[in-house]
C-alpha cells in the first residue's frame, strides 16, 4: 500500500484524498492502491519513477482523469463522478503537461502569457501583460519565443500562466527533467512560497525522494519510490551516528 504523507501546520486536512485508488485497465497501469490525505495550503510531493503513474494521479486529481477504483475527493468533490471531475477541474490550474497542454514552441512568451490573461477574464493588454511577466520575473524572456527558453525559465513561465487562473490547487508535472540540482531547488522553493503566501494547495510529482523532501509533504506511490525512501532514511541514519 502506498504511504500516507505525514502533514505539518495544514490549513485544512483532509482537502485531497485518496483511498485505494487505482487507474488500470487491461492495456495498461498507471498507478494502483494510493492512499491520500493532503493539506490545504500546503506543498506536497508525489514522488515515484519514470512512468510511475505520477503524470496520471495528478490528472486524477485535477479533474482531467478518470479512475478506474478506489475514493477520491478534491475539495469535496468526488473525481469518481463527472459532476466531481468537472468541478474539481475548475478548482485546478496545470503547469505545462507534455501532451496535455503543450504551447507552439514557436510563439512569443509574451503572446502566450497575454492569451493566458484572456482565458482567465483579465486584461490582457501590452501593459497589463508586461506587468504580469514583470511579477513572474519573466519580462527579461518577453519576446523570446518557446523554444529558446532555457529550461528552469520554461518551468517557470508553466507555473506562471497556471497562477494567472488563481486556483484552489496547482498541479505540476515535472520539475528536474534537464535542470540541475540548484534549479529543482529553487522551482521547489518557489512552489513552497506560492503555498504559504498565496494559500494555493501544490502537488508536484517529482524523481528523487531527496528532492521531494523539501516539500511540505512526500507521498511515494510507488516500490521502487518507498525503497529511496529507505535509502534515504539508512543515509541519515549513518549520518546521525556518525
Amino acid at each position: 500500500m502506498a504511504e500516507v504523507a505525514v502533514l505539518k501546520g495544514a490549513r485544512r486536512d483532509g482537502f485531497i484524498t485518496a483511498h485505494d485508488l487505482s487507474l488500470r485497465d487491461v492495456r495498461m497501469k498507471a498507478y494502483e492502491h494510493v492512499n491520500l490525505d493532503l493539506a490545504q495550503g500546503k506543498a506536497h510531493a508525489i514522488c515515484a519513477e519514470n512512468k510511475g503513474g505520477k503524470t496520471e494521479l495528478l490528472l486524477t486529481i485535477a479533474g482531467r482523469m478518470h479512475p478506474s477504483s478506489g475514493e477520491c475527493t478534491v475539495d469535496g468533490n468526488d473525481v469518481r463522478t463527472l459532476r466531481g471531475m468537472v468541478a474539481t477541474s475548475r478548482e485546478t490550474s496545470l503547469s505545462f503537461f507534455e501532451n496535455v497542454n503543450d504551447v507552439e514552441r514557436v510563439l512569443r512568451v509574451r503572446t502566450i502569457a497575454s492569451a493566458e490573461l484572456g482565458l482567465a477574464g483579465r486584461r490582457s493588454n501590452a501593459k497589463a501583460t508586461e506587468e504580469f511577466l514583470a511579477e513572474w520575473d519573466l519580462l527579461d524572456f518577453a519576446n523570446s519565443i518557446i523554444e529558446e527558453l532555457p529550461r528552469v525559465v520554461y518551468d517557470r513561465l508553466g507555473i506562471a500562466l497556471a497562477m494567472a487562473h488563481d486556483p484552489k490547487i496547482l498541479c505540476v508535472q515535472d520539475i528536474e527533467r534537464d535542470l540541475t540540482e540548484s534549479e529543482s531547488l529553487e522551482l521547489c522553493g518557489m512552489l513552497r512560497k506560492l503555498a504559504a503566501e498565496r494559500g494555493v494547495t501544490v502537488v508536484c510529482g517529482v524523481l528523487d525522494y531527496d528532492l521531494a523532501q523539501h516539500f511540505d509533504t512526500v507521498t511515494c506511490i510507488t516500490d521502487a519510490a518507498r525503497a529511496q525512501q529507505g535509502i534515504s532514511k539508512g543515509k541519515r541514519r549513518v549520518r546521525e551516528v556518525a
